[in-house]
């Protein structure tokens, strides 16, 4: 689940009287950093993070090569990414500048109709905070009673997490977002059907535990 906010956007003219509009703009729950997202998709498969970081490493030398060169590089579903030019002035006329004065200036990327499609999730506007507050439990509280559950149910959804903190449903999210990141929640399903489970580490790490 995303959520948007609705900001102020100023009047495109400046006549007295004028209204100024609202824009939606996405609240952004934070940077998944390149380890994070190897992680992600390192679990529950046969590759390690290790391999997925030279594979990765491997296909940014070579389209950064081909790039340079003057190609457009098509990365699976992903889509397309093509080099920027850029001059050092604008000119009238083909004689009136080098080429030592045009150079590259970074790279356009235009996702497949594929990827799009994909990362399209579910929107939600962040509630008005005015109305409730939400519990202020610190971490670890709210952890413990994330696992005390999980401990005795196969799995949590964000409404009954909501109801075992006191939190706030935007809130809510933030928190398992930041437990899945931390790698002791999965998520699976989605929209109305999502729910959270405990990662296989998380597990293996009890038992042992319980062993001692």
């Amino acid at each position: 689940m995303a959520f948007y906010d609705l900001k102020k956007k100023p009047a495109l003219t400046t006549k007295d009287g004028e209204k100024e509009t609202l824009y939606p703009s996405i609240v952004y729950n934070g940077t998944l950093s390149a380890r994070k997202l190897l992680e992600r998709a390192a679990y529950g498969t046969g590759y390690t993070v290790g391999e997925l970081e030279g594979a990765l490493g491997i296909i940014m030398d070579t389209a950064a090569r081909y790039i340079g060169e003057g190609y457009r590089v098509e990365l699976g579903e992903f889509g397309y990414f093509a080099g920027k030019i850029k001059a050092s002035r604008m000119v009238a006329r083909k004689t009136d500048i080098r080429s030592t004065s045009i150079r590259f200036n970074g790279v356009n990327f235009r996702p497949s109709k594929q990827f799009r499609m994909k990362s399209a999730g579910d929107l939600e506007r962040v509630p008005e905070r005015t109305f409730r507050n939400s519990s202020q439990l610190n971490m670890e509280e709210l952890e413990r009673r994330l696992m005390k559950h999980l401990e005795q149910n196969s799995f949590i959804t964000r409404s009954v997490y909501t109801d075992l903190t006191g939190r706030l449903k935007w809130k809510a999210t933030e928190d398992l977002k930041s437990f899945e990141e931390k790698g002791i929640i999965r998520r699976m399903g989605r929209g109305n059907q999502m729910y959270y489970v405990k990662t296989k580490e998380k597990e293996e790490g009890n038992t042992e535990k319980e062993c001692l």
